[in-house]
């Protein structure tokens, strides 16, 4: 007969915060490894998740196709021989051995023996793709959370407010976890806009004394825009600081707007559903510091596949140094960044840090010979203060036969029905072919007409690009 299975027992706690210090241990710790202390580490993990790997269908087929075989890869400085995979190659995967897939543990003695959770990512149409986490996974992506949490200032004493829905998605749950398991903070867990309402958010953070967020660039703006047509003071919150996922944001305007429109700093972030919140600020903002001791990354060029120097812009490749359930080696997850060089931040930290994110290239629109990339319209539509930022961009397919050729339109939002529509989309397509390097057209939608296309306060991630061609 089974006996329950209690959670506590799940870890070795001490080894865990030995090995993952969260924060208060983690400035003085695999914060400040020297650039050879953190490479032996990182080495060592490395080679624990390849032997990992080596036990599942998925990678074991995949290498031996590269003519890999066990103990060719004997370290980091062999990873290039590892053949990087995509979204799409998990999909297969579960496609291939359903529900959970050939990339991942999940026998029924799995189940018994493991505490585990069902997450998922993407899944607009058909079933969404799942991960397994387990107690490992987990706690290491809270800790993840927790270090980006205090160096951006949260403390036990704050309140935060947390606009992502605990659902499916591992995005609120990773941050909850990150703030009262490892920080001590309060969390609100309000969820999105369509769990409490933009005006609800505003009501309840100023009724139970919110003190941070932790919400997307698009939806603080769609905060600061309710309480703007409603008369609700930003300024009267007690919020002291922003943690959040800028997205493109050059010249720093959005963060600048944001800012002034909460009265408090906006902190970057960088995560993904299946190795956490990877990249964080300091309160430095001059890049976000790697928890370095967690994952590998590698910046590859888009076209060739290519690893790139340090500095410049291409697909970043994850690998992640604590996951087993399911491993993760050389994840190309098409988000474009760059890697810096290592160095001692005025912080204390001393890591590589990732530039902010620059958009997807699985989301590239080709224009007339030129490579076009849905968020970075961002900015010009974020610049324009008749605009209330939001928009998507739209391809389609016109003519016919040998005539036939895409078609590029960014709608965007007006901030009100009293703005010149004309001349904003004369001013905002002068702003985008700067921007884009190719002329695109432009439609003007009055407020909220997109919500239903980005599915702004809906969803934790707004959607930019809407592709008809299909």
């Amino acid at each position: 007969m089974q006996q329950p299975r209690y959670y506590w027992q799940a870890l070795d706690w001490d080894a865990l915060t030995r090995a993952y210090p969260p924060p208060g241990r983690f400035e003085a710790s695999t914060g400040r490894m020297s650039s050879d202390e953190m490479r032996a580490l990182q080495n060592d993990r490395f080679l624990a998740r390849v032997a990992d790997a080596w036990k599942l269908p998925f990678y074991r087929n995949r290498w031996a196709a590269a003519g890999l075989e066990p103990g060719d890869v004997r370290g980091l400085d062999d990873i290039e021989k590892i053949p990087p995979f995509t979204s799409d190659d998990l999909k297969d995967a579960i496609d291939r051995a359903p529900p959970f897939g050939d990339h991942q543990p999940s026998s029924p003695e799995f189940f018994a023996d493991t505490h585990v959770r069902i997450l998922t990512s993407g899944g607009t149409t058909g079933l969404p793709r799942v991960t397994l986490f387990d107690a490992v996974a987990l706690e290491v992506q809270a800790i993840q959370s927790a270090r980006a949490f205090w160096v951006q200032g949260l403390r036990p004493s704050d309140v935060i407010q947390i606009t992502y829905t605990n659902s499916l998605a591992n995005a609120g749950w990773c941050t909850f976890n990150g703030a009262f398991h490892w920080v001590g903070a309060t969390p609100m867990t309000a969820g999105s806009g369509v769990v409490t309402s933009s005006e609800r958010q505003l009501a309840y953070a100023r009724a139970w004394g919110t003190t941070a967020w932790f919400t997307r660039a698009e939806y603080l703006a769609r905060l600061a825009e309710v309480a703007g047509d409603t008369g609700f003071d930003l300024h009267q919150l007690k919020t002291r600081q922003i943690h959040s996922h800028i997205g493109p944001d050059a010249d720093g305007s959005r963060r600048r707007a944001l800012e002034e429109a909460w009265n408090a700093p906006v902190y970057d972030n960088y995560g993904t559903h299946e190795i956490g919140e990877i990249a964080f600020e300091c309160r430095e903002k001059s890049g976000m510091h790697l928890s370095e001791d967690t994952v590998y990354i590698e910046i590859a060029d888009i076209a060739t596949g290519a690893i790139l120097p340090h500095g410049e812009t291409g697909n970043l490749i994850a690998t992640s140094l604590y996951r087993s359930v399911p491993p993760i080696i050389r994840f190309n997850m098409r988000d474009l960044l760059a890697l810096h060089d290592r160095e001692e931040c005025p912080c204390g930290l001393h890591t590589h840090k990732l530039s902010n994110f620059r958009g997807r290239s699985d989301e590239m629109v080709k224009l007339r010979g030129t490579n076009v990339y849905p968020l970075a319209c961002m900015e010009a539509v974020s610049r324009d203060p008749r605009t209330n930022g939001e928009y998507i961009c739209v391809v389609s397919n016109v003519g016919e036969g040998l005539s036939k050729r895409e078609h590029f339109v960014v709608r965007v939002e007006r901030k009100s029905a009293g703005v010149d529509a004309e001349a904003l989309r004369t001013d905002m397509e002068a702003a985008l072919h700067r921007d884009l390097g190719v002329r695109v057209d432009v439609e003007i939608a009055d407020p909220g007409a997109l919500a239903v296309y980005t599915g702004l306060g809906t969803q934790n991630k707004a959607k930019r690009l809407l592709d008809l061609r299909k």
